[in-house]
Order: C-alpha cells, then structure tokens, then sequence
C-alpha cells in the first residue's frame, strides 16, 4: 500500500482562503461603516474614514472576482439570466457610490433610459459596474458618470470619467490573456479586465456574445468603458 499523500488540490485551498479573506474583509467594511455613521457629518476624520472603507471594498471586490472565476472556470458556473429594469440597476451603482464621491469631491452622474429593460446575470453586471467605478475613481480629475443605452441591438451600459484616459495598449474590445495583463511596472494584476471581458462573453444570444471596449471617448476625452451585451 502506498504510503504517499494525496496531492493537494491547490485552486481549491486557494479559494477557501480567498473566501476566508473575504469574510474578514467584509467584517472590517461593517465596523468602518458603523464609526462613519456615529461621526458627525463634518467631521475631517470622515473624508478619510470613507477612503479606508473605499479601499476595503475595492479589496473586497477582487476577491469577489477571484472566487467568481474559480466557480466558471472549475466549477461550470451558470449565468442567472433574468430581465432586469436597467435603470434599477444602474441606479443602484450610483447610490452605492454617490456618498463617497460627494465627500471626495467628485461629481457623479447617472444618465439611462427609464424605459430600458434586457436580460443578463443583474449580479455578475452589478459586480462589474462597481468594480469599473472603483477604478474611475482613481483616474478622474473630478466627474464620472454611469449609464446605459442600446447600440446596434445590444445593450451598452458605461463608465466613463474625465481623467487622462487609457494607454494605448488597453483600449481594446476583447479580453487580454491574464498573463500578459500583468503590468509589473504598475504592479496591475489585470484581473479586473479579465474578469469583466470573461462575464460579458459568457453571455450569449444567437448567434451573438457580450464584450467590452476601452475607449478614450469620455467626458472631455477621458476614459471610457462600455460593456455590450446581446
């Protein structure tokens, strides 16, 4: 009888530790919004108390986004496709937002059709749109507007911002592959755009797939992100 241990399945230990990391994450984002609601409203310590609880959620969402490539890419994960108000849920990024730019001094903006309604996963799209916001935040001078309208047939929900724009190498249409996103010059992973090019080509239509587009076509030539969805 063989004496030797079983190998380790290391994808899975890593994603119970990212799971672990996530509940501790999210335990420190409860205590921190429990001291912002007990501090006055003028007080200079909340500025900063809401750039901690920024931070914490920016962490918290990538970790969101490696235990949801895990299930796709392991686990076969399956979209919950279901009709969605769009405004509803583009209205709901904003207001999770809207507090913390106020107090950063950023102008933030909504802009989508009432009326607007299509089918997709409401909480993979949600996970993506936060996750863009996020970074718009740390490229913008001071005005970053969220949206969604129809372009030849599919739906086209945006960030955009009024900072310096993409490099060149990022405006793209279609997701890099993981490795070579790797910026070690930057010290950026290129999770984030992996991440959400891997949610909009899951779904699917026909004959057609989701994708996303980088462009500098923002507010005053900023940058702007656009995923299309079937």
């Amino acid at each position: 009888m063989s004496t030797e241990p079983e190998p380790y399945d290391f994808s899975l230990i890593l994603a119970n530790s990212v799971h672990d990391m996530k509940n501790s994450v999210g335990m420190l984002i409860g205590a921190l919004d429990e001291l912002g609601g007990e501090a006055a409203i003028d007080d200079p310590a909340l500025r900063d108390m809401s750039k901690l609880r920024y931070e914490a959620k920016r962490l918290n969402a990538n970790l969101i986004q490696l235990l949801a490539l895990y299930k796709i890419n392991e686990l076969g994960y399956a979209l919950n496709i279901v009709e969605n108000d769009v405004e509803e849920v583009i209205e709901e990024c904003f207001l999770e937002q809207e507090a913390f730019m106020e107090l950063q001094g950023v102008v933030f903006e909504m802009d989508c059709d009432p009326e607007l309604v299509w089918f997709f996963d409401r909480e993979l799209v949600s996970s993506v749109l936060n996750s863009v916001i996020n970074n718009a935040y740390r490229y913008t001078r001071d005005r970053i507007r969220i949206g969604a309208g129809t372009v030849d047939g599919r739906l086209a929900l945006f960030v955009e911002d009024n900072g310096p724009g993409y490099p060149d190498a990022m405006q793209v249409n279609s997701a890099p592959d993981l490795g070579q996103a790797i910026d070690f010059k930057s010290g950026s992973t290129g999770l984030g755009l992996y991440f959400t090019a891997t949610i909009a080509r899951m779904h699917q239509h026909k004959d057609r797939e989701g994708y996303i587009e980088l462009a500098n076509t923002g507010i005053d030539g900023g940058g702007r992100f656009t995923l299309y969805l079937p």
